[in-house]
């Protein structure tokens, strides 16, 4: 089953049933109603708890000369192949079972080929029946795009026709390095060698998921020209009044990001549609070739270290069973400012995924690290958890550090301890999150188009309400679907979201109707869909409602750093934080789900939130402080409550009983860095 042999251009035609569903891509959409998919049950909030079992194979950090598994990343050092090895142990497993983990991810596939990497396609499913063995479940790794060529010629003589191509013809690489290849999905052979690794994993390693990274795709190949422009045409039949033009015979995709370009714009959509038709093929694909298994890729959350990303995926969930999120914001306080991945885990609730949060340690220099001491993990394993059960994570457990002993980072006694106790705390108190959904009534709008064409006006404004509401009052990322169904007791804020559609700016207009408090700031609605400035924006009038506050200039924008050195965005809280929170106040006719009182006035260093459970409701606050917490008050909407308030910790060697005071307030003793109030 496992036999290897030279495929021809013939033999893959006829392997590949994949469609992308579309007529643009210029075949017919032969069933094209692909099954929509159901989450495998197994994923569901406060049931898993997973850590990185080595993306990459060892053949990977030799041939590159560095590894991002490898703590000083000198992964041609002779002492890592001892690690490598020791990582896959029986050893290893037993201490990862015995501190509550139940999902790993391992490597499988990284472009050298299902040939080059047969061996260690075997390493994995060995380390696949031991894992099962200790009852943890297994991912595996599968690079989407990036093949290294220098092996997989050997498969696929004509790799160089599936490569991406910059503007100038050039091969797209992955950086700097120039032997790994970026192949492009509008390939049908390409996608069908992507299924028979697939079944390989699924079939005869048999993993528990199939776990895409490297979702990447900008390609001005010819095959992605002439889709492009069947695009164009399908979805523009009379073109001239926006794009100036007759028709689309001869455009070609811009080399240049240009926001305002109408032709890059479409280009944008394009890569979505393309992206998110191709990524729903692979997940039905999933699930027909083994029931229950799992599709798990990124969600399409703000890289706020990349300035030089737009949208890429789709604005949805219905493309993947697990949303992965990886970003550079495990939490700290760094230069001051609160860093936080809970904007992260929210993209996760609002698209209706449970999300895996890969998230890295950001140095002030703004470079990545591997934390000093065990509060940076506890707190990033809280923060899984305030946010209603997320997959908790230890992306740092099985990286060496410095250490050259063949040890793994976690095996050291305090991070260990730390977490043996978080992922203890979850396994024996899963119910807290069980069936978890959100109850904050204060939502953020996120905007589909606004984030993708005017990301540093729209989202950095975004940013600072989010900063501004999360040591105080939970909050709640809204979508478009969101808007129809908010009534008198929500609030909405809408932050210089620049381009809106006219179905937006009417579902904002129907929800001030229905009474929901609502906060518009900026340029929100200046512009359509499409960047193209309105005569006025509808939505400043509003602020003649009494349950409308409407500020000219956004008091969430945040100053960010100047300079060609900088990248990307830095969340900070903004200084007219109270504004921002006065007008919250005076719009919120019910009050809100939770709030919580206390600390620095400026930067209280804490974040609340509260979800509903089966029979109960859970708030969850986190605190980033040094020493213990004290003297902080929590407040739940008199709506929620139903039942005598308990706090549990997993700092706490008990349940602490709460005995609400005369105003309905709990006053919360020492709790550590995470607890959780059921009621």
């Amino acid at each position: 089953m496992n036999t290897i042999h030279h495929l021809n251009r013939r033999e893959f035609l006829a392997l590949s049933s994949i469609t992308a569903g579309a007529l643009w891509l210029g075949r017919p959409a032969a069933n094209a109603a692909a099954v929509a998919g159901v989450v495998p049950d197994w994923i569901a909030p406060g049931k898993l708890r997973w850590v990185w079992a080595l993306w990459e194979p060892i053949d990977l950090y030799t041939r590159g000369g560095h590894g991002a598994g490898v703590g000083d990343g000198r992964a041609t050092g002779r002492w890592v192949r001892r690690w490598y090895e020791r990582m896959h142990s029986d050893e290893i497993l037993d201490k990862l079972a015995a501190a509550g983990v139940n999902v790993v991810t391992t490597h499988f596939y990284k472009g050298f080929g299902l040939k080059a990497e047969d061996a260690e396609m075997k390493r994995a499913a060995d380390f696949t029946k031991r894992a099962h063995a200790r009852g943890i479940r297994v991912f595996g790794y599968h690079q989407f795009s990036t093949v290294i060529y220098e092996t997989m010629l050997d498969e696929v003589p004509h790799l160089a026709d599936w490569i991406q191509r910059n503007a100038d013809g050039s091969k797209r690489t992955y950086g700097s390095a120039t032997w790994r290849w970026s192949a492009c999905p509008i390939h049908d052979e390409f996608i069908a060698y992507l299924r028979r690794v697939m079944s390989r994993c699924l079939l005869d390693a048999d993993m528990d998921g199939v776990e895409f990274d490297g979702t990447s795709y900008d390609c001005h190949c010819d095959s992605c020209q002439a889709a492009f422009r069947r695009y164009l045409a399908a979805h523009n039949p009379n073109p001239r009044e926006r794009f100036g033009l007759p028709h689309f015979n001869h455009v070609r995709i811009p080399s240049q990001w240009a926001a305002k370009d109408p032709i890059w714009q479409e280009w944008i959509r394009f890569r979505v549609d393309l992206m998110g038709r191709r990524l729903r093929e692979l997940r039905d694909f999933t699930h027909r070739t083994k029931p229950g298994a799992a599709f798990v890729t990124y969600e399409d959350c703000p890289a706020l270290w990349r300035k030089d990303r737009t949208r890429l995926l789709p604005d949805n969930g219905d493309f993947l069973d697990l949303a992965v999120a990886e970003s550079h914001d495990m939490p700290q306080v760094l230069d001051r400012e609160l860093v936080t991945k809970v904007r992260h885990l929210k993209e996760g609730t609002a698209i209706g995924r449970v999300a895996l949060s890969t998230d890295w340690l950001r140095s002030a220099k703004g470079s990545i690290t591997l934390p000093s001491d065990p509060k940076p993990v506890e707190l990033d394993m809280a923060e899984c958890l305030a946010c209603g059960g997320h997959m908790l994570t230890a992306t740092w457990a099985l990286r060496s550090g410095d250490k050259r002993d063949g040890s793994a980072f976690f095996e050291q006694p305090a991070f260990y301890e730390a977490i043996k106790r978080y992922m203890g705390f979850n396994r024996a108190h899963e119910s807290l999150y069980a069936n978890s959904q959100p109850c904050a009534n204060v939502w953020v709008y996120h905007s589909l188009w606004s984030l993708a064409f005017d990301h540093r006006t729209a989202y950095n404004s975004v940013l600072g309400f989010e900063q501004a509401l999360l040591g105080r009052i939970a909050y709640r990322v809204a979508k478009e679907p969101h808007l129809a169904k908010l009534g008198a007791r929500d609030v909405l804020i809408v932050a210089s979201q620049t381009c809106l559609s006219n179905r937006e700016c009417e579902a904002i207009r129907a929800a001030a109707e229905r009474g929901c408090g609502v906060i518009i700031t900026g340029l929100s609605g200046e512009c359509d869909e499409n960047f193209r400035q309105r005569e006025r924006s509808p939505l400043p009038a509003l602020a003649a409602k009494p349950n409308v506050r409407y500020f000219e200039k956004c008091p969430g924008r945040i100053s960010q750093p100047a300079g060609e050195g900088e990248r990307g965005l830095r969340p900070a809280m903004p200084a007219r934080t109270p504004d921002i929170l006065k007008a919250v106040l005076e719009v919120a006719k019910e009050g809100f789900a939770a709030e919580l009182e206390g600390g620095d006035r400026k930067q209280p260093l804490m974040f609340v939130d509260i979800y509903r459970v089966s029979g109960a409701h859970v708030a969850h606050v986190v605190y980033y402080g040094d020493g213990s917490p004290e003297n902080f008050r929590l407040r739940v909407g008199k709506w929620l409550l139903c039942g005598k308030p308990t706090l549990y910790s997993p700092h706490l060697a008990a349940p602490v009983p709460l005995q609400p005071e005369a105003d309905g307030s709990l006053a919360l003793p020492p709790f550590g860095r995470y607890c959780a109030v059921k009621f």
